[in-house]
Order: structure tokens, then C-alpha cells, then sequence
């Protein structure tokens, strides 16, 4: 009788087993599952608004990428960035705003003023199917324009909502000198500006950013990014690291 108990428990204990594992599967492939999807320039989700077709319209603009981004959220992820990724330029809340779409699970955004101070910037990132949006509002927008050797500094802020707390980022935009860089075969005068960003409370945060625009524009002609960052959410504290660059393929938008 003892024998037959144990076989019993032994069998139920394997069927336990066997669904704990298929439990974990399920989550793991298919409730979790974490993807990095490539858009289509149609697929870009902002207002597209085209302008006359001069370098720095509204409109759509082509960016030739590398780079990635990582985190340690459950058992870790990888986003590689496509080849091509888009930026759109087109009117914002206070003067003019410029995304730019990396994946359907990535995307940022910068709401300009119209002396070009920052007064509103926008991050998305999703991961295993859990999407966050920050909001940072910059009272007053951070001065992000000048002559070389100037530089602009400002805080902004992210309000706290759900699991995420409030945080600072405070701000620095250096402004480095012109540079002449290359597109499509044709020499651009840019003016390059270095932004740092220090972000502490519900996020810890250090990222550089060095952006070559078209003077007098918003368009961008070249930017890298290395960022780092910790975040408290709602699958705990969260590590992330992100490096890339974008190049500009045409000084034209694409309508």
C-alpha cells in the first residue's frame, strides 16, 4: 500500500513538474515575448505634414543606422536597430517637432520652441510586450542653439504616474563648432552640439548625445547616442544600455 502511495505522489509530483514548465514556456514565449519589429516609412506613426521639398521642411527623412539597445528585465533583451530607420520633422506644441522612429517598440520625440530651446521630450520603449512612455517637460525649455563655444543648461521633469516615480533630468547642450560632413555625395556645413543628460530619482540615468544639424533647421545630419540608464517599474528595477548613429541619407524629405 506504501508502494502504491508513493508511485501516486511520484506521479502527481512529474504532472506538477511538467505544468510548471509549460506555465513557464507559455509566459516566456508567448505572454513575455519580446520583439523588434522594423517599420515601413508609411508605417511611421506621426502627423506628416510636407513641406515645399527644401532641406529642413516638414516631411519625412531617411537615416542610414547602427546600433542597439539592451536591457535586464526578466531574462534580458536585445533590440539591433534596422539599417534604415525614419525621422520626421512637422509642427509640435511649441513650434516644431522632430521624431525619430527606430522599431514599432522604439521611438523619441523633441518638441522645439520656436527660438529653439527644448520644451518637451518623449521616449517610448517596449519590452516583452510591456510598453512605457516618458514624458519630461522642460520648464523653462533648455536653450539648445548658439554660437560655438556657448552652451545652455535646464532641468526637465518627469511627473510620476503608476509604478514609475517621479524623476530630474538635468540637461547641458554645449555647442561645439561647424563641421563639414558628406550626403548623397555632397559637402553640408553642419553646426555640431554636444547634449549631456544626468537623470536621478525614479530613473538614474547618463547619456551623451552629439547632433549635427542643417543651421537654421532642425534637420539632423548626423547624431550619435550612448546612453545608460536604471529605471524602478513595474517588473522592478530595470537596467538599460543604447548606442547608435544616424546618418542622413538626402538633404531632401520624402513626401
Amino acid at each position: 500500500m506504501a508502494a502504491k502511495n508513493r508511485k501516486r505522489w511520484l506521479i502527481i509530483g512529474a504532472a506538477v513538474l511538467v505544468l510548471l514548465v509549460v506555465i513557464v514556456l507559455v509566459l516566456y514565449f508567448v505572454v513575455f515575448r519580446d520583439t523588434a519589429t522594423p517599420v515601413e516609412s508609411g508605417d511611421v506613426g506621426a502627423t506628416l505634414v510636407t513641406g515645399a521639398g527644401q532641406p529642413g521642411d516638414y516631411g519625412l527623412y531617411r537615416y542610414t543606422t547602427t546600433g542597439y539597445q539592451t536591457t535586464d528585465a526578466l531574462a534580458g533583451g536585445r533590440h539591433d536597430y534596422p539599417a534604415e530607420t525614419f525621422m520626421t520633422i512637422q509642427p509640435g506644441g511649441c513650434g516644431t517637432l522632430v521624431r525619430w522612429q527606430a522599431l514599432e517598440e522604439r521611438w523619441e520625440e523633441w518638441d522645439f520652441c520656436a527660438d529653439g530651446s527644448l520644451a518637451t521630450r518623449r521616449t517610448y520603449n517596449e519590452w516583452f510586450q510591456i510598453g512605457n512612455l516618458d514624458v519630461w517637460t522642460c520648464s523653462p525649455p533648455v536653450p539648445t542653439r548658439g554660437d560655438p563655444g556657448e552652451a545652455g543648461t535646464g532641468t526637465c521633469l518627469r511627473a510620476a504616474s503608476g509604478n514609475a516615480e517621479a524623476a530630474e533630468d538635468a540637461l547641458r547642450y554645449e555647442v561645439i563648432g561647424h563641421e563639414t560632413l558628406m550626403v548623397d555625395g555632397e559637402q553640408v556645413e553642419t553646426l555640431h552640439v554636444q547634449a549631456t543628460s544626468t537623470g536621478s530619482g525614479g530613473t538614474v540615468m547618463s547619456r551623451t548625445i552629439d547632433i549635427w544639424t542643417l543651421p537654421g533647421t532642425h534637420l539632423i545630419v548626423r547624431q550619435t547616442v550612448e546612453s545608460t540608464s536604471a529605471t524602478q517599474s513595474r517588473l522592478g528595477m530595470v537596467n538599460a544600455y543604447e548606442e547608435y548613429e544616424l546618418n542622413l541619407v538626402s538633404l531632401l524629405p520624402s513626401s
